[in-house]
């Protein structure tokens, strides 16, 4: 079976429906085809910062777009959202907390712009059910092809 991301948001897109909305909040609306491109940078960004697959991540007080971005950026990476970490994203908008330094969203998406994360062939065993338990209606939603509400 394909990871969870790559169902949730490249098949979408690659499946002509690039355009439809991904996620509707108080900033506006996210098509599929941004919100992939988002997440991979994002994903991209927390690598160069030494976030990997199975590693725990604290997603606290993040909102609507920015949520489903980081959730979906975890997934692209394996990373594990967590109730305790060294790697923290706080906040709206989100800034990292990563041992020793602490880096904006915008820069952590500047730097994932160059080389995007991909998605994943597969998950690791236990990620899926681990990530639906903690954001099964944002994932749910996704993998539908409908519009997260996140207001």
């Amino acid at each position: 079976m394909t990871s969870l991301v790559f169902r949730l948001l490249d098949h979408h897109v690659i499946s002509g429906l690039a355009d439809d909305l991904a996620v509707a909040d108080d900033r506006g609306t996210v098509s599929y085809a941004q919100l992939l491109h988002e997440s991979a940078c994002i994903a991209a960004g927390l690598h160069h910062m030494g976030v990997d697959a199975g590693t725990a991540i604290v997603l606290d007080g993040l909102h609507g777009r920015d949520l489903v971005t980081a959730v979906t950026a975890c997934a692209r990476i394996g990373a594990v959202p967590a109730a305790s970490g060294d790697f923290r994203l706080v906040g709206s908008p989100p800034v990292l907390h990563a041992p020793g330094t602490e880096v904006t969203w915008d820069v952590l998406d500047k730097a994932g712009r160059t080389e995007p994360h991909t998605a994943p062939d597969r998950d690791e065993e236990g990620y899926e059910p681990t990530l639906r338990a903690s954001y099964g209606t944002i994932i749910e939603t996704l993998e539908s092809g409908g519009t997260v509400q996140a207001h």
